[in-house]
């Protein structure tokens, strides 16, 4: 069985402030290694499963926080970023059997975490793809199923496990932190690291039973932090400026609209 996960960092345990997310910050390494441990387990509910591949990408930021060392021996890790359109689940193809996402995070559109945000989020507010508020548990698993991939666990906020379940009820969610305001409830982080790892084992016993949606088209509005971030993309071809602040780009194929996406930064 081969095996992809995604990782990121805004949906671990515990996390809370943006600094905490970043290099140079007093508690940065403190949560990059709540990253790696939650990663771990994942990898190890997987191999439980039997999994005997198992590629990840670190998916944040400058895709360099995850440690190696951490991990089942192995694992492969994709770091940085190769600018490939797949953006989060680069390096997924069709010879994989499932796709796991560590560490999600709910939409800008969404006040579930003190760090919600969709892509990036001093240039976008939020997003819709066919009128559905696209966060980027969403726009991955989209792609994901694409090439025919089914994303079977996610771990993350509490807005966001629900946002997933209703997606596909099937998907197994492992929510370890609710948001509210400035602030999060966290479970214990041993505890989310044992959740996730049982978690994973489950959702990979039967893989069969998820679902691919494959959507006829695919209407994607954007809505810019700036008014002029809208006007500077109405330019990018095929795409329509509707109003001050949104953007709306179509297509059948929806490698259209993740290649679009490489030039929203």
């Amino acid at each position: 069985m081969r095996v992809y996960i995604s990782a990121d960092i805004e949906g671990i345990a515990g996390i809370s402030k943006w600094e905490e997310t970043t290099k140079g910050s007093q508690d940065y390494e403190r949560y990059r290694i709540q990253m790696t441990k939650e990663v771990a387990a994942a990898c190890e509910g997987a191999m439980e499963a039997g999994a005997d591949y198992i590629l990840v990408k670190d998916a944040h930021e400058d895709g360099k926080n995850l440690i190696h060392e951490m991990l089942p021996n192995n694992v492969k890790v994709i770091s940085g970023w190769s600018n490939h359109p797949y953006s989060m689940v680069e390096g997924l193809d069709e010879s994989f059997d499932a796709v796991i996402m560590i560490g999600y995070h709910c939409g800008g559109h969404s006040n579930g975490s003190p760090l919600s945000h969709t892509l990036y989020p001093n240039c976008v507010r939020r997003m819709t793809i066919n009128g559905e508020a696209a966060d980027e548990f969403l726009i991955a698993t989209y792609a994901c199923h694409m090439i025919g991939v089914p994303v079977v666990a996610v771990s993350g906020d509490g807005e966001l496990m629900r946002h997933v379940r209703s997606f596909d009820a099937q998907i197994k969610t492992i929510a370890v932190q609710e948001g509210f305001g400035g602030s999060v409830v966290s479970i214990h982080p041993k505890l989310a690291v044992e959740r996730i790892r049982r978690g994973v084992k489950k959702s990979l016993e039967n893989l069969e039973r998820y679902n691919l949606k494959h959507p006829e088209g695919y209407e994607m509005v954007i809505e810019f932090q700036q008014h002029a971030q809208a006007y500077k993309f109405s330019f990018y071809p095929g795409a329509e400026q509707i109003d001050e602040y949104c953007v709306r780009y179509e297509s059948k194929n929806y490698m259209d609209l993740l290649t679009m996406m490489l030039f929203l930064d």
